[in-house]
């Protein structure tokens, strides 16, 4: 019988084939890779259309959120001690609409690419999910791809994926407003909200957990997996969070904040109306719409010029709608592209 072989091996093995002779494919070593990702990540940003900004603190905690460890599931690319390129793989878990959802995302440094980094780094990220996926099968009958993210100003990115079979599955769009101009709304009758305390994060995030199944790309999470994303610089803001409550029973929220990093490196002044969610037996009634309204108040009270959040276009509850009713505009747009597996 042949013997499992651990995180890593194959992918390294697979994308050192593919580049050139003076760049090397390792793993993650420790916590000046990651200030190396983000560099990379920085120099790639503008050229790809990006327009969100990540941390050292948030790179790490995006990575650890689900329990991975980054020596296992990130591939670094380097010319001597130059980090110039780089991936990370993950096991985003069964999806209600798509199956099973096996994710890598990462960067070339724009000055190293056109010359197979790109394209090897992507060798290796699918030899990696497909060890993960043998590691693991996916139960019988379920429909397994591998997906990534990319903006869609990203044409670079795009054109290396579409030849190897990636075909556009979703599209998020991201939006902004201005906090000039901010107007109250009341909660519907017998809901009340109050300042978030660390024991209601659980039930918090179970609320969401529960809403958004109805969501495309939402997971089947385990509860400390849930835990486990909420220990996060950003989303685990609970001072910024608005929840709305029926009693001793959490029927909604908007999970917002404040990335304060962000906002010094791009010389913005903004706050995120984010993780927005409506229990199904309460939609329809104005609770998301009031919360929306409490945290542009909270945001602009805090000094904050704008407010940023994005919408998947194939959300069933109606969401781009109001958030366009809440003078939110498309200022740019991400596509999900996904390479079905046999």
């Amino acid at each position: 019988m042949r013997t499992p072989r651990g995180p890593l091996v194959s992918a390294i093995e697979a994308a050192a084939a593919a580049v050139p002779d003076e760049v090397t494919i390792r793993p993650w070593r420790g916590p000046a890779d990651y200030e190396a990702m983000v560099t990379v990540f920085r120099a790639a940003r503008s050229v790809d259309g990006t327009n969100w900004d990540v941390s050292t603190a948030s790179l790490a905690a995006d990575i650890t959120g689900l329990g991975s460890r980054p020596e296992d599931c990130v591939l670094i690319a380097e010319v001597g001690d130059q980090v110039i390129g780089w991936v990370r793989m993950f096991d985003f878990g069964l999806s209600n609409d798509a199956g099973r959802l096996l994710i890598h995302t990462g960067q070339v440094d724009p000055a190293w690419r056109r010359k197979g980094i790109g394209g090897a780094l992507l060798v290796g990220a699918q030899a990696e999910l497909l060890r993960i996926r043998a590691a693991k099968p996916s139960p019988e009958g379920t429909a397994d791809g591998i997906e990534t993210f990319v903006h869609a100003a990203n044409k670079s990115t795009i054109s290396l994926l579409e030849p190897d079979g990636y075909r556009p599955r979703r599209y998020m769009i991201e939006m902004v407003r201005s906090l000039d101009d901010v107007s109250p709304v009341e909660l519907p009758a017998g809901l009340t909200t109050r300042p978030v305390k660390e024991e209601d994060r659980r039930s918090v995030l179970l609320a969401l957990d529960a809403a958004m199944k109805d969501h495309p790309g939402w997971p089947a999470w385990t509860e400390d997996q849930l835990l486990g994303m909420s220990n996060h610089p950003n989303r685990g803001q609970l001072d910024v969070w608005q929840v709305a409550w029926d009693g001793g029973r959490v029927v909604g929220g908007v999970l917002g904040f404040v990335d304060d990093d962000e906002n010094a490196t791009l010389g913005l002044n903004r706050g995120y109306t984010e993780g927005i969610f409506t229990i199904r037996e309460y939609r329809g009634r104005g609770v998301a719409g009031a919360l929306i309204a409490r945290n542009l108040a909270l945001l602009r009270t805090r000094g904050l010029t704008e407010a940023a959040l994005s919408v998947d276009t194939e959300n069933p509850t109606g969401a781009l709608g109001l958030y366009q009713h809440h003078g939110f505009r498309e200022a740019g747009r991400m596509i999900f592209l996904r390479k079905d597996l046999a």
